[in-house]
């Protein structure tokens, strides 16, 4: 006997874009969980096998939650761009026998799914496995992520960013800075702006709060995907990686900018 919970999301896109075709198989390390996701167009089918699942839906949409957020954020690493995942459905399955098989189709002709480039599609799933397999990279990209989801938040997502790097690799506040490729004392201006009476980190006396602007939440999550690419690097010696220019590209396509010819 097994259960399954298949995850319906509605995924939209902050430019109008639709998601690329993606198909992903998952299984879990530690449980004989496995997961098959599909995600294209306006929709994402998530659905998980294995085992008897817990009946408390709050469980299950938790989860289904956190595997649609780990491919957000690899779209967003990948260059595809900043799409939000928001669920519209949810089916369980319970005291299921034999081998189970399933497909999905996407909801109106209009919106299927547009092919990515091999270039993108490469990036995103290889991602996917790094967020999948590195607590610390998953956590500073979900931050790179909100950053760029509430650009008048930035420096407190960026600045957290940057803190799982530091904490879970066990390097201090130069190293950081080099990854980035700023001198230490720029670093140190950036979080005494994030922690001083500025209402960005912590509550200022005065009541005054700090916003930043598109442009600036672009340029802060740039030095955060610096900071990310060289933690992988460093987790993974004989990761290639992509070019500065690649991870500005990335940025440039999920920032909340719009741009005129």
């Amino acid at each position: 006997m097994a259960d399954s919970v298949v995850s319906v999301y509605r995924v939209t896109n902050n430019r109008g874009l639709r998601v690329p075709a993606f198909q992903v198989d998952y299984h879990e390390r530690e449980s004989d969980v496995a997961w098959e996701m599909v995600f294209g167009g306006s929709r994402a089918y998530l659905a998980r096998f294995g085992g008897k699942l817990d009946r408390n839906l709050d469980e299950q949409a938790l989860e289904s939650h956190f595997m649609a957020r780990r491919f957000t954020s690899s779209l967003l690493l990948g260059g595809a761009g900043l799409f939000q995942a928001e669920a519209v459905g949810r089916l369980m399955f319970t005291d299921i026998k034999g081998e189970i098989h399933w497909t999905a189709q996407l909801d109106r002709k209009e919106i299927a799914a547009p092919k990515a480039s091999e270039e993108i599609t490469a990036a995103v799933l290889d991602w996917y496995g790094a967020l999948c397999d590195h607590t610390i990279l998953r956590r500073a990209a979900d931050d790179a992520y909100l950053a760029l989801r509430h650009p008048h938040e930035t420096y407190i997502f960026v600045y957290r960013g940057l803190e799982w790097l530091k904490e879970g690799l066990g390097v201090d506040w130069a190293q950081i800075a080099r990854d980035i490729g700023v001198p230490l004392k720029d670093l140190g201006e950036f979080k005494k702006l994030a922690n001083h009476e500025t209402g960005v980190r912590h509550a200022s006396k005065s009541g005054k709060k700090l916003r930043a602007n598109a442009e600036d939440s672009a340029i802060a999550v740039c030095n955060l995907f610096d900071a990310i690419w060289a933690a992988r690097k460093r987790i993974d010696s004989k990761w290639e990686g992509s070019s500065p220019e690649k991870r500005s590209e990335a940025v440039m396509m999920a920032a909340p900018l719009e741009v005129y010819d």
